[in-house]
C-alpha cells in the first residue's frame, strides 16, 4: 500500500485512498491507507460469506467525490 502511494505521489496521481486487502483464501481482511494513517477492519470476513467480501471490493472501486 506504501509503495502504491508512492507510485501515485511520484506520477503525480493524487489518491487520497489506498485499499488493501490481506486473504488466506478461505480468510479475508481490509485495511485503508491515507496519508499516514492505516485504517484496520478489524472483521474477519469467510468465505462463505462472499456477498459481503464482493461488496467490499467493489465499493472500493468506486470513485470518491
Amino acid at each position: 500500500m506504501i509503495a502504491a502511494q508512492l507510485f501515485n505521489a511520484r506520477s503525480n496521481n493524487a489518491i487520497a485512498t489506498i485499499y488493501g486487502a490481506v486473504t488466506s483464501g478461505t480468510n479475508w481482511q481490509f485495511l485503508t491507507l491515507q496519508g499516514t494513517q492505516i485504517k484496520l477492519d478489524t472483521t474477519e470476513y469467510f468465505i462463505n460469506d462472499i456477498e459481503k467480501i464482493l461488496g467490499i471490493l467493489y465499493q472500493s472501486t468506486q470513485t470518491e467525490n
